[in-house]
């Protein structure tokens, strides 16, 4: 066996899949973006359990684009994603305006909390995506009191193409999975969202808000700039 190499080629062979086959939906989720964020709009994210790990990519990162709002940071949301009625709670103080942008990820996308957050947000006209995992998704029963799966729900979906199960190696009896790709892919799609806002901004004369590192000259400064457009619908940028 030589398992860590094979997941390097299966890593690569994956992040190409994705330029390959999700561009033109990144590019389109793009614009909505692009054209959110020349009103002063928010990118709204939600995730839970490991899903998460996407929204804190996006929040308050260098080269990251300052008008990024998690819906919630809260890892103990994990345990509570399969039961009814915990999105309704969460999104009663949802900030979120029309025409604004949404994007929640959901590697299963068949569980109540993603599924009912996506629904809200829909319910109040924002544009609303997936990061999901189709060849996951299409293999489960939706969990949800309607029946549906987030990809049913959502105005646009982007594929992670990650695995069923979220494994990608096993050993050779097969008993144990491994390799888990999700967390990869989606890094790998918010970033290739970031790189084509900006395109889109800068071929609009309009700046993007990107965060620069405050470990770096000139970063505190230029942060503080850009958190003053954005700390009454972000509070917490303020630091």
């Amino acid at each position: 066996m030589d398992s860590m190499n094979q997941f390097v080629d299966i890593s690569l062979d994956l992040i190409k899949k994705i330029r390959d086959e999700e561009s033109p939906k990144i590019k389109a989720l793009a614009e909505k973006i692009a054209a959110s964020t020349k009103q002063g709009g928010i990118i709204h994210w939600f995730g839970s359990g490991h899903s998460m790990l996407l929204t804190k990519e996006v929040y308050t990162r260098a080269g990251t684009l300052t008008n990024s709002k998690p819906i919630s940071l809260d890892n103990y949301l994990g345990k509570l994603e399969r039961i009814d009625g915990v999105g309704q709670a969460l999104m009663g103080s949802f900030t979120g305006l029309p025409g604004e942008v949404l994007i929640v990820v959901s590697t299963s996308g068949a569980n109540p909390l993603p599924i009912d957050v996506a629904l809200i947000g829909k319910q109040r006209g924002l544009f609303t995506a997936a990061i999901t995992a189709m060849d996951h998704t299409l293999k489960v029963k939706s969990n949800h009191k309607s029946g549906k799966k987030l990809y049913e729900i959502v105005d646009l979906v982007i594929d992670t193409h990650a695995p069923f199960g979220d494994a990608s190696l096993s050993t050779p009896d097969g008993e144990v999975r491994y390799g888990p790709l999700s967390t990869l892919a989606g890094v790998e799609i918010v970033h290739m969202l970031t790189a084509e806002v900006v395109d889109l901004l800068v071929a609009s004369n309009v700046l993007p808000p990107i965060r620069m590192s405050r470990n770096i000259p000139g970063g505190d400064e230029h942060n503080r700039k850009i958190i003053e457009k954005y700390k009454d619908r972000i509070p917490d940028l303020v630091y």
